[in-house]
């Protein structure tokens, strides 16, 4: 059973939030990883492909784009099965997009860097190792649900803040629950992000890692 407490934070999510180490006076970057470290939809378009599926993308969204090998519909027990068996098999082998690796290691020589990630509880572990591969090896936190309750908390702790996301719900909960921290629009993946030409909620937006370290050093570092 999920458990949250009263600010909206998830048991699991709390207790890995309380293993952090924070200097509150120094800037604080959060970076969300599928389909901004690395990439998910095409990766889970070969997956699927392997096991008799195709996704087909129509916009920026997974439901109702899984399909059979015989052209009907999957069902959404058949996607949740797929799903789970990417995350189970392919955690450890997602790719990384160009210049990820090295802007977070330029960033983390002036911000604290933490990963907010969405990705299973039970392909944590996995991830850590895949992003450590990368070169990528900062306190990772999986999240459960919106992320505006977490981000609350890590504002609350640390100076100056910005957090990076591809989702528009994600952004959307931040500026909600965590409205002082500066929201970065990024989708690593050139298709997709022609899905998502006008984000709400987000207060800048980034076409590659280049243009997004800039972003982030102009709103957390530059005097």
């Amino acid at each position: 059973m999920d458990v949250t407490s009263p600010n909206g934070l998830h048991e699991a999510v709390a207790e890995q939030l309380a293993t952090l180490d924070l200097d509150a006076g120094k800037p604080l970057l959060a970076v969300d990883v599928d389909e901004v470290i690395v990439g998910l939809a095409g990766h889970l378009g070969e997956f699927a492909r392997e096991t008799g599926f195709e996704l087909r993308l129509t916009g920026y969204k997974l439901d109702g784009a899984l399909w059979r090998a015989d052209g009907t519909e999957a069902d959404r027990e058949e996607f949740n099965a797929l799903f789970r068996g990417f995350f189970e098999t392919q955690t450890l082998h997602q790719r990384v997009y160009a210049g990820a690796t090295d802007a977070l290691r330029s960033l983390s020589t002036q911000a604290q860097i933490v990963i907010l990630t969405n990705v299973p509880f039970y392909a944590r572990e996995d991830r850590v190792e895949n992003l450590a591969g990368h070169g990528i090896d900062y306190p990772m936190i999986a999240n459960a649900g919106p992320k505006g309750p977490a981000l609350r908390w890590l504002g609350e702790r640390a100076g100056r803040m910005a957090f990076i996301d591809d989702s528009p719900s994600q952004l959307a909960s931040a500026e909600r629950d965590a409205p002082e921290v500066t929201r970065i629009h990024f989708v690593g993946d050139d298709m997709l992000r022609g899905y998502l030409t006008e984000v709400g909620a987000a207060q800048h937006r980034a076409e590659d890692w280049a243009s997004l370290r800039r972003i982030v050093e102009t709103v957390l570092i530059d005097d």
